[in-house]
């Protein structure tokens, strides 16, 4: 018995030094956290307002890379931030120089220094610009070396080399916070001092001497936020200018817009003329004046070629006896109609226009028929041609000085140049500058004159009298009672003025008087220049000629 106490008494006294020894040695295995003892600085101001810093510190604990911090961005009211810049970086361990990793990160600039192990001092030097600002009475330094750091630090003195102060201030604790340090005095025979005793990581010393005018030069580098209000000021100088700008460009559209774009004729302006006159024997002849042909009407009413105005060639040279147009008979109640377009072999010796002699060609080619659904590929390819013979004509009649699609093609690419150029300015101003506005004006600028230049084609003086005799063929066709017309002529007469109203207006009335000669039930063939299929009549032309008019703009314009 006695040897088994024995035994277990030797068994508990072995467990109780065994857990006293691991205890001993997890506590001599506890590190100490990592502080600083000491920050000592010395900052001479030279009288160019830069800061030349000498600093000391005693570091206890520290392990791997030390990072130390400086707020070097000041952020003050609308949009200005005063920055200043590290210099002349040298850092030493023991007389030797250290190698030392400086970056900025936003407000922050840190140096990083390596391989730094137990306790240690390092001597930091460098010069800082930047750090001194104007005031109402004289010029302040603005500094602050201990900002953000991760370790403690015990006792941070920080002395002064300046000619004469007029006063200093110092706050300690977080970026915000206006705490007093420890003490800032100034010397009566040294420079202005200060201290903080126990500042917590992440805290931040600033400090702020000031000097009577005239003793330190302000050396603020200043920057500025890229905010939409800076970019685009309203301040006085950006607000004149991009005023006056726009004032400018509107002065110049207005008097180029008078001096090429507006017509030098009386839009008002009526004179007397009639699509009819007497003939011989009481006939009546249709006498367009001045021989206007409906594609020219209409290109110098509003001076581009429209897909009206092609499409009322096309019946035109029908009616004039060119070519017939015949409605194919459908294959069913649904079914998509088509027309058959058929060269006259024997047309009128009458002299065609230029425009529609290309037209002619564009339409059959070296056919004499062609079918509307099979005109597309064939006309758009030679479509350029027939608006060039067109624009070409008007301006050989006098009516335009230059052609109306060149003339609006320069101005709308000068425009739209201007107005990208207008948007790549806004763009930098507002990137590099507070000059935004006046990236606007030159791109309101750009947009008027996008504008202005599809008015640009002026009509010449020539143009005068042939656009008041329009404006008189407009109200006859409008207005003039058809059934005036003499009963023997009267499918001629309405279908010459049919192409006409197409353009001008009032292309239902001539259309409902030619469907009012139909006076019986029968089946009608048509006119010599429309032919409609089996079992039409009459009646049924307003629909033939309106899906007619459909179908040829579709084929001639639709990509």
């Amino acid at each position: 018995m006695r040897l088994r106490l024995l035994g277990v008494s030797l068994c508990a006294l072995g467990i109780l030094v065994l857990t006293g020894a691991q205890a001993g040695a997890s506590g001599l295995g506890a590190a100490a956290d990592p502080v600083v003892t000491n920050y000592d600085s010395e900052i001479r101001v030279d009288r160019d307002g830069a800061l030349k810093v000498s600093e000391t510190w005693k570091l206890s604990n520290v392990t791997g890379t030390f990072t130390r911090f400086l707020l070097t961005t000041d952020h003050l009211a609308d949009d200005v931030d005063h920055v200043q810049r590290i210099e002349d970086l040298q850092v030493k361990a023991g007389g030797e120089t250290k190698k030392a990793e400086q970056s900025v990160d936003g407000d922050i600039t840190s140096i990083a220094v390596e391989d730094v192990s137990g306790d240690a001092q390092l001597d930091f030097t460098y010069t800082v610009r930047g750090a001194v600002a104007s005031t109402l009475n004289g010029t302040e330094v603005r500094f602050s070396p201990l900002t953000g750091l991760s370790y403690t630090v015990q006792d941070a003195n920080i002395v002064y080399s300046t000619p004469e102060v007029t006063h200093v201030f110092c706050v300690a604790g977080a970026v915000d916070s206006n705490h007093p340090c420890t003490l800032a005095q100034l010397g009566e025979t040294a420079g202005p001092t200060f201290r903080q005793q126990g500042l917590p990581p992440g805290n931040t010393v600033r400090m702020t001497v000031g000097f009577p005018a005239g003793e330190i030069a302000a050396n603020s580098i200043v920057e500025y936020r890229k905010t939409f209000k800076r970019a685009f000021s309203t301040d006085t100088a950006q607000l004149i200018t991009a005023l006056a700008v726009l004032l400018l460009g509107a002065g110049g559209l207005l008097a180029l817009y008078r001096l090429r774009g507006r017509d030098q004729v009386d839009p008002s302006r009526v004179v007397p003329a009639s699509l009819f006159s007497l003939g011989q024997d009481t006939r009546i002849d249709f006498t367009p004046p001045a021989d206007l042909r409906p594609g020219e009407v209409g290109t110098l009413i509003d001076e581009r070629i429209d897909p009206v105005d092609v499409t009322a060639t096309i019946i035109d040279l029908a009616v004039r006896g060119h070519l017939t147009i015949t409605e194919l008979e459908h294959a069913n109640e649904y079914a998509r109609p088509d027309w058959q377009l058929k060269r006259v072999a024997n047309a009128p010796s009458e002299e065609l226009q230029r425009y529609e002699n290309v037209l002619v060609r564009a339409i059959f080619g070296d056919n004499d028929t062609v079918l509307v659904s099979e005109l597309g590929p064939q006309v758009r390819a030679n479509l350029g041609q027939v608006q060039d013979a067109l624009y070409d004509g008007v301006v050989k009649r006098g009516w335009f000085t230059e052609r109306p699609d060149r003339t609006r093609s320069l101005w709308t690419t000068v425009g739209l140049g201007l107005t990208v150029l207008g948007v790549v300015l806004i763009v930098l101003l507002a990137l590099f500058s507070s000059w935004g506005l006046l990236g606007i004006a030159v791109t309101a600028v750009g947009v008027g004159l996008l504008v202005i230049g599809r008015h640009m084609p002026a009509k010449a003086p020539a143009a005068g009298r042939v656009l008041g005799q329009v404006a008189a063929i407009r109200g006859e066709l409008l207005e003039m009672d058809v059934s005036e017309l003499p009963s023997d002529q009267h499918v001629e007469l309405c279908s010459r003025a049919l192409p006409y109203a197409v353009v001008l207006g009032g292309s239902e009335r001539w259309i409902d008087a030619l469907v009012a000669t139909d006076v019986d039930d029968d089946e009608d063939e048509g006119f010599p220049w429309y032919r409609g299929p089996r079992g039409w009549h009459l009646q049924h032309l307003p629909d033939s000629l309106r899906n007619l008019t459909t179908n040829l703009t579709g084929a001639l314009f639709t990509r």
